[in-house]
């Protein structure tokens, strides 16, 4: 198998792993803005509700809620009725204020259900033995606290709102919402957020597939033709290497052509009389001298028919 084959249905699952991680991010994004909008407007109802409380209350309450016995039942029970029927109205489990006596926290004006009503008749200076950490810190540094924690009674996100009486004591006025549904929500709007992006990138698989498609096809036209350039290349070397050899060759006979052969060219001086030769420099010589130095030719000695009747006559007429 191709490289390439192998090369681009890896590129295709890693562009849609990228894409996906990008829906998670965004779905993480979205839910974290979300739960912040949620919580920094549930915070801001928790805060006002807190600072209602004081308005419900006679103002010297707290400089009086020193122990179980210091508010009359008549009063715990008027209170009791106001700050019930306020978190009844405002959507809010609970908001009730605490008191500090001996490093203990006290309920010194709480909301109270009908269940509760019927386990005990008042729950004025209950202790509140599972307070949150968070609460005796807003309580000791007089600086205001929200929180998210679960108890016995549920998940909750609060406010410990430290304030001061007119006689000058620290007590808490704080408000209690319950969270649950609030999670349940941010988790639905989660997970569609997350189906609204699957949902767009199932409607994008026709196009990817689509161009995909098409990108195999240029592709394979493209290799189609890339093998044929790369035949026709190797081809043209073949030809080249074959016409170089040739030429090697011719070169070779010309070269021992020119090793084997001087050509004697233009016009040559001779002597009418003698028959020598007149060279480039001027100096005349024997005709048989000029030939050996300028060409591969040698000569050898011999008399022809003619010179022989003319020389020894006595021996051509024997």
């Amino acid at each position: 198998m191709k490289k390439t084959e192998i090369r681009h249905p890896l590129q295709f699952a890693l562009c849609i792993a990228i894409y996906a991680a990008a829906v998670i991010a965004y779905s993480i994004m979205a839910y974290s803005d979300q739960k912040t909008l949620l919580m920094a407007e549930l915070d801001r109802q928790l805060l006002l509700s807190a600072k209602s409380l004081k308005f419900m209350l006679a103002p010297d309450f707290h400089d009086r809620a020193l122990d179980k016995d210091s508010i009359s039942r008549d009063e715990e029970t008027k209170n009791r009725i106001a700050i019930s029927g306020f978190a009844a109205d405002s959507g809010f489990k609970w908001v009730y204020t605490l008191v500090q006596k001996d490093g203990k926290y006290y309920f010194s004006a709480p909301t109270v259900s009908a269940e509760e009503l019927k386990e005990r008749p008042s729950w004025y200076f209950y202790p509140y033995d599972d307070i949150p950490e968070e609460f005796k810190q807003a309580y000791n540094e007089k600086k205001t606290v929200f929180v998210e924690y679960t108890d016995q009674w549920g998940t909750f996100r609060s406010v410990a709102l430290p304030q001061v009486s007119p006689g000058g004591r620290t007590y808490l006025a704080c408000a209690d919402c319950e969270i649950s549904h609030v999670k349940s929500m941010l988790q639905k709007d989660l997970k569609k957020s997350v189906g609204i992006s699957l949902f767009f990138l199932v409607c994008s698989i026709p196009f990817i597939f689509f161009f995909r498609g098409t990108f195999r096809a240029h592709a394979a036209e493209l290799e189609k033709i890339n093998a044929e350039l790369t035949l026709h290349k190797t081809h043209l070397e073949v030809l080249v290497q074959e016409r170089t050899a040739d030429l090697e060759q011719e070169k070779q006979k010309l070269e021992e052509a020119l090793r084997t052969v001087k050509m004697l060219s233009g016009l040559l001086p001779i002597c009418a009389s003698c028959k020598k030769i007149r060279d480039d420099r001027g100096y005349w010589n024997r005709i048989e001298k000029y030939i050996e130095e300028h060409s591969e030719a040698e000569f050898t000695h011999g008399i022809c028919p003619e010179c022989v009747e003319k020389l020894y006559p006595g021996i051509i007429k024997k």
